[in-house]
C-alpha cells in the first residue's frame, strides 16, 4: 500500500482526504482526522456556527472542523510543553489548507477560558478531555461558554469494560504514568449527568476501535513517524477487550 492510501478508510470518508504524511507528522495520539469525524456526526455543525475545538495540538482538527463544515474554529490548547505544540504550528496548519479565514488559534488553558458566556454554538474535544475533565467543576465552567441549546461532545480513548479486579497487566504497560486517565463510558456519561446542567444525546464507543488504533500505530511504523512501537504488542493482546474509544455528546439545557 502507498502512502497515499496507507490512512484510507471506507468509515471515514472525509478524512481521505487529507494528505497522510501530513496527518503523521502532526499528530499526537490516535488518528486525530478519524476521531474528529467520529465525534463530528452528532453534531449537525452549520456553516458559521462558533466551535470551540479544545486541546487541540497543532491545529488538524480545526482544520478539518474549517474545510470540511465552514464552522468557525477556535483552536485552543494549554501549550504546556514548548516546541511540541503552539498557536504558530496551529495557523501554519489552516494556511496549508486555506482555512485561515476560519481558524483562530489561541493559547488557552481548559480551565480558565478567555471568552464570553454562551459564546460558542458547540465545543469539541478529541483525544484531550481525559486529561483534564476528570476534576470536579470543569464540565459546568465549560457549559457556562456555551450557548443554551449548544452541544458538547468528547472522544477520548477509555476502557470498553470495567476492570473489576484493576487493570490487568497488559493495559499498564500500554498506559503507564497515564493509567489514572482512563475510565469507562458509563463513568463518563454519569460524571456528566449529575450536574443537571445538559442532557445526553449520545453515549456510545467506536466499533472496532481497537483495531483502528492498531492499524494507525502499524502505519505510525510504516512511516517512521511512532514514537512508541513496543505499543502495539499491547493492542494486539487486548483485542479490543479493554481498548477502545468512548463518545460522549450532550446538549446544554
Amino acid at each position: 500500500m502507498s502512502n497515499q492510501n496507507i490512512l484510507h478508510s471506507d468509515v471515514f470518508p472525509r478524512s481521505n482526504a487529507y494528505d497522510p504524511m501530513w496527518i503523521f507528522n502532526n499528530e499526537m495520539g490516535p488518528n486525530p482526522l478519524w476521531l474528529t469525524e467520529f465525534l463530528a456526526e452528532p453534531f449537525d455543525l452549520k456553516p458559521g456556527m462558533r466551535v470551540l475545538d479544545l486541546g487541540s495540538g497543532k491545529g488538524i482538527t480545526s482544520v478539518f472542523l474549517a474545510r470540511e463544515f465552514a464552522v468557525q474554529v477556535y483552536a485552543a490548547d494549554f501549550d504546556e510543553w514548548e516546541g511540541w505544540t503552539s498557536p504558530e504550528m496551529r495557523w501554519d496548519n489552516a494556511k496549508k489548507y486555506g482555512v485561515e479565514h476560519l481558524v483562530t488559534p489561541i493559547k488557552a488553558d481548559a480551565r480558565k477560558l478567555p471568552f464570553a458566556k454562551d459564546f460558542f454554538d458547540a465545543i469539541i474535544c478529541v483525544d484531550s478531555y481525559f486529561y483534564y475533565g476528570k476534576e470536579e467543576g470543569v464540565f459546568e465552567n465549560l457549559l457556562q461558554f456555551l450557548r443554551p441549546g449548544g452541544k458538547i461532545g468528547m472522544v477520548i480513548p477509555g476502557y470498553m469494560k470495567e476492570a473489576s479486579n484493576g487493570a490487568p497487566d497488559h493495559i499498564k504497560a500500554f498506559l503507564d504514568d497515564e493509567l489514572w486517565t482512563w475510565e469507562t463510558l458509563v463513568w463518563w456519561r454519569n460524571l456528566w449527568e449529575k450536574t443537571g446542567l445538559a442532557s445526553i444525546n449520545v453515549a456510545d464507543t467506536l466499533k472496532d476501535g481497537c483495531a483502528l488504533w492498531q492499524r494507525w500505530e502499524e502505519a505510525c511504523l510504516t512511516v517512521g513517524t511512532n514514537r512508541n512501537p513496543h505499543e502495539i504488542e499491547y493492542i494486539k493482546i487486548d483485542k479490543g477487550e479493554y481498548i477502545g474509544f468512548i463518545r460522549l455528546v450532550a446538549t446544554k439545557q
